[in-house]
């Protein structure tokens, strides 16, 4: 190599030292100033990590109208908590902030169906609905007031990363690999709901059913077969402290390290039946219906528990002749899936008599009552 050549690598080394070192200095001072003043990570400028830097504080919660929007407290910062092992817990953790009403909180007429079911049905448990990314609430939104009429329903809202402080996945939620997931809201409520259990305990369930009967007297551990190799994770009941909480760590270091953001329900009932399996000693779903003390006291309900309708049925719910038949099998289950992956589209009058609506009359009588024309 000539004297011009060595020459010319060197000066091109020491023009490369000169942009790469404050290049890092910069990304340093970045990360610790994330981690020190509880920063979303700008790398990945979500939605969430939009909601999530718009605080609320006191000075700008009392600037707000004394009409204007009621705000939100923070599950983790509010005086009022869920209490342990006996909530029920829902999350709506949609985040479109191309909208401009997308900081204010709103449920459909089902959502809201879902959660006075479960309150009627279980007036001794709190029932908390978490939003994952708005800060307020409409002073007058007739579903919000319906819902708030019942006394053991709160509604509040979650800063995800301040939720994972404190939990196995603290670290991971400052990096990328969840926010650039393919599903990323199904994804989110993935997490959210293990990370509920592993705060609080109790019991989750997704937006999308209808209670048909108390959960009071079944406050152990336990999930659901939505198949017969199958567990979902759209209902999960863990105790707050004992092997309850271990189960909801074990889930979540298991959601960690398997974690695969592209591919629908991996995060979701995969994860449930990978750790199902390691601590039942099988993978075999019908000897864990039957033989609970294998699973370390773990109950998994058969399927008929929760999803006696499955989803490849789910119109059952939206056609009048269904009606009966529909009913009748759902006479034995805790609660029924309404499957809204398929039925979101499906508009159903008030004034039909499909099995969804006659069902709506007996377990979420005011919700149904205030909605005017489609039960949508």
């Amino acid at each position: 190599m000539s004297q011009r050549q060595r020459t010319f690598r060197a000066r091109l080394w020491n023009f490369v030292k000169l942009l790469i070192v404050p290049l890092f200095i910069i990304n340093i001072c970045e990360l610790l100033s994330m981690r020190l003043f509880k920063l979303p990570p700008s790398a990945y400028p979500t939605c969430y990590s939009i909601a999530a830097s718009m605080e609320l504080t006191p000075e700008n919660i009392s600037a707000i109208e004394v009409n204007g929007p009621i705000p939100l407290e923070d599950i983790l910062l509010s005086e009022e908590k869920p209490n342990p092992g006996k909530t029920i817990f829902f999350l709506e953790t949609s985040c479109p902030c191309s909208e401009n009403d997308f900081n204010f909180s709103t449920l459909s007429s089902r959502q809201a169906c879902a959660i006075e079911s479960a309150a009627l049905h279980n007036p001794n448990l709190d029932i908390y609905v978490l939003f994952a990314c708005p800060h307020f609430r409409y002073r007058f939104d007739p579903i919000m007031d319906v819902i708030l009429s019942y006394r053991n329903i709160r509604l509040r809202r979650v800063n995800l990363w301040r939720f994972a402080e404190d939990t196995p996945l603290e670290d991971w939620m400052w990096q990328e690999e969840l926010f650039s997931a393919r599903f990323l809201m199904n994804n989110i409520s993935n997490l959210l709901r293990l990370l509920c259990l592993y705060h609080f305990g109790g019991i989750y369930m997704d937006l999308d059913v209808i209670v048909l009967r108390s959960f009071e007297n079944q406050l152990s551990n336990f999930m659901g077969a939505e198949a017969e190799q199958y567990i979902s994770n759209a209902v999960i009941g863990l105790e707050s402290n004992g092997f309850g909480h271990k189960l909801a760590e074990l889930l979540l270091r298991d959601f960690e390290e398997n974690f695969n953001g592209d591919i629908w329900a991996h995060n979701g009932p995969r994860n449930i039946l990978s750790v199902m399996t390691q601590i039942c000693g099988t993978n075999n779903v019908s000897l864990m219906e039957t033989n609970r003390y294998q699973c370390q006291g773990v109950k998994v309900f058969n399927h008929k528990a929760f999803f006696e309708i499955q989803g490849h049925h789910w119109a059952h719910f939206f056609e009048p002749k269904y009606a009966n038949k529909t009913l009748i099998r759902l006479r034995n289950s805790y609660l029924t899936h309404i499957w809204n992956r398929y039925s979101t589209k499906r508009s159903l009058r008030v004034d039909s008599n499909a099995a969804y609506i006659q069902l709506a009359r007996r377990h979420c009588p005011r919700v149904l009552a205030i909605t005017k024309e489609y039960f949508d």
